[in-house]
């Protein structure tokens, strides 16, 4: 009550607990569907926002710069040597180095082709020696599809390959359908000559000026190039991550936020307590008050409910064996590196989810009560002595 005789927040707060106690049923029903709700909406929106960063820390590891040669019929093999000549004469363009790689067909669909340390992930190369010729090194899903140890490649020529290791599981991302060769197993495989070469790889002194340094290594080739960014595609692969909460959260939300409004309503609705609010009000309570009242015993079940809901969602991603499950679920796979967390972000994200399911949820509370108080007061006036 908002007069002198009336509960101040403390003493309502207390009287709030006193009727979320006394209602432990419908509490408890209320705690377990938030807890449920924010579980079931942050799982994919943490997991996308860590695989963003995972995959931004892979992306560290690559050069800024990737110069393809392209011609009537796209992508052709570069002159090794000379791609070299002319990208050193670029100011800022450091260490340009060509490299050997290509798509081929597998046993499973297609696979990546490397030969260089270089092209690999350091996660990936824990003392594993270079593979010898009629030797592979393989992810995860191409040893799946091999038989007997031995990995059939068709691209320009037909390979046969002795599988002699696998990458290690925590570079699976990067490594799913990956085979390190042999130089001379992938020029056969590609069809390329000695002194050619799949790209340039080219790193820079300072990555702000990517943009400047490609357009001056464009202008420096006799032949029409492509040359890709870092930033770019770590770009590409930030927005594939986010979009796979997105669209978890937008299949999910409205049906989630609606069966919200309904559970508040049968949970924190008027009904029954028509007679019981009359009698407040008789005591000098005002509509403020009761509103007041709901609002507090909300916060009592939905604080604890959002910080569990969030704590499980953390729990989902980054626990082993749950993170496992909910890449399946996400992703089609289980086969994940233990994924990073970017902590500011993460908690501005976790806040957001929070404030997403919380402030609807008190919206109903308040909008819901003050109707019913309405009416319970509309209802005693006409059975009154003066109706």
């Amino acid at each position: 009550m908002s007069g002198d005789g009336g509960p101040r927040w403390s003493p309502l707060a207390v009287w709030a607990a006193r009727e979320v106690q006394r209602e432990a049923g419908r509490s408890c029903l209320l705690f377990a569907f938030l807890f449920l709700l924010v579980a079931i909406i942050a799982t994919p929106m943490l997991f996308s926002h860590a695989l963003a960063v995972t995959w931004t820390r892979w992306m560290e590891q690559t050069p800024h710069l990737v110069v393809r040669r392209i011609d009537a019929g796209g992508w052709a093999p570069l002159p090794a040597e000379a791609a070299v000549h002319y990208a050193r004469k670029v100011p800022g363009a450091l260490d340009p180095t060509p490299r050997l790689w290509g798509v081929a067909t597998g046993p499973a669909g297609p696979v990546t082709v490397v030969t260089a340390p270089a092209d690999l992930p350091a996660e990936g190369l824990p003392g594993q020696r270079p593979p010898a010729p009629g030797e592979a090194v393989v992810g995860r899903a191409v040893a799946d599809a091999a038989v007997d140890n031995h990995l059939v490649l068709e691209q320009m020529d037909r390979v046969t390959l002795a599988i002699v290791a696998t990458f290690p599981d925590n570079s699976v991302m990067v490594t799913h359908d990956l085979v390190w060769v042999a130089p001379p197993d992938a020029r056969r495989l590609l069809g390329m000559l000695p002194d050619q070469a799949s790209d340039l790889a080219v790193r820079l002194f300072r990555s702000e000026s990517a943009s400047a340094v490609a357009a001056d290594l464009a202008a420096a080739f006799p032949w029409p190039v492509r040359i890709i960014d870092r930033d770019t595609m770590t770009e590409g692969l930030r927005r594939r991550a986010m979009g796979k909460g997105v669209a978890a959260l937008m299949l999910s939300l409205p049906a989630l936020l609606a069966f919200l409004w309904v559970m508040t309503g049968a949970v924190t609705g008027p009904a029954g307590r028509s007679a019981y609010w009359g009698v407040l009000s008789a005591m000098g309570w005002t509509t403020a008050d009761l509103v007041r009242l709901q609002v507090a015993k909300a916060l009592l079940v939905g604080m604890p409910a959002l910080a569990v809901g969030l704590a499980v969602a953390c729990g989902a991603v980054f626990h082993p064996m749950a993170a496992a499950w909910t890449a399946f679920l996400l992703m089609g796979t289980q086969q994940l590196p233990a994924l990073a967390l970017d902590g500011s972000g993460a908690v501005v994200m976790l806040l957001q989810i929070a404030a997403v399911v919380g402030l609807p949820f008190l919206a109903a509370v308040f909008l819901t009560t003050l109707r019913g108080v309405e009416g319970a007061a509309r209802s005693t006036m006409e059975a009154g002595q003066w109706h």
